[in-house]
C-alpha cells in the first residue's frame, strides 16, 4: 500500500520524535526544518544536526533549507515587546507556514509539529496553518500533538536528544 506524502513542519528533533513515531505507519513523511527564528546561528545548526539521531529510528526525509534569519528579524521586529505566546508567536507561526505551504503543493497536505508543545497556543498554530493553506491553495492537516508530548520526552532521553530550553526566537530568550 502506498502511503500518502506529507509534508511536516518541523520546529526540532525533539518534538518531531513522537510525532513521527504516530504518523509513520500512515505517512510517507517530509520533514521540513524551516525555522529562521531560532538564534543565534549556532543554536539553529545544533538543532538541526539532532535530527541524523532521529534517523536512526524513523525513515523520512529531510528539507533543511539555508539558514536566514533576516527576513524573520524583519518581519517580526515591531513585535519584539509582545509577550511570549502573544502576536508575536502567532505572526512567526504564520511566516514558517507560509513557507511550509509554499512547497506542500507536491504533497496531499501539510501539518506541522509546534502543536506537540504544552507553552504554544494550538489555536494560534491552527489559524495561523489554515491561512497559509489558502494563502498557497495547499491543504493543511491541523494535528493537535499535544497528547504526544509526554511521549516526545520519552524518546527524547531514549534518543539523547538535545532538548532546548527555549523555543529558539531572540526575543523569547532575552525574556
Amino acid at each position: 500500500m502506498k502511503k500518502t506524502k506529507l509534508l511536516l513542519h518541523a520546529c526540532c528533533a525533539p518534538c518531531a520524535s513522537a510525532v513521527l513515531e504516530n504518523l509513520a505507519g500512515e505517512y510517507a513523511l517530509t520533514l521540513l526544518y524551516f525555522n529562521p527564528n531560532i538564534q543565534p546561528a549556532g543554536e539553529y545548526q545544533k538543532r538541526l544536526g539532532e535530527f541524523q539521531k532521529l534517523k536512526n529510528k524513523f525513515t523520512f526525509e529531510l528539507l533543511a533549507p539555508d539558514y536566514a534569519p533576516q527576513p524573520w528579524l524583519n518581519e517580526l521586529k515591531d513585535w519584539a515587546a509582545e509577550p511570549e505566546g502573544g502576536a508575536r508567536c502567532a505572526r512567526c507561526f504564520v511566516f514558517r507556514l507560509d513557507y511550509a505551504a509554499a512547497l506542500a503543493r507536491d504533497y496531499a497536505g501539510f501539518a506541522t509539529t509546534l502543536s506537540i508543545s504544552p507553552h504554544k497556543n494550538p489555536a494560534q498554530i491552527e489559524q495561523a496553518g489554515q491561512t497559509a493553506a489558502r494563502n498557497y491553495g495547499a491543504v493543511f492537516l491541523d494535528f493537535n500533538f499535544q497528547k504526544l508530548y509526554p511521549r516526545s520526552l520519552e524518546l527524547s532521553r531514549e534518543l539523547g536528544l538535545y532538548r532546548q530550553k527555549y523555543c529558539g526566537c531572540l526575543y523569547a530568550r532575552n525574556n
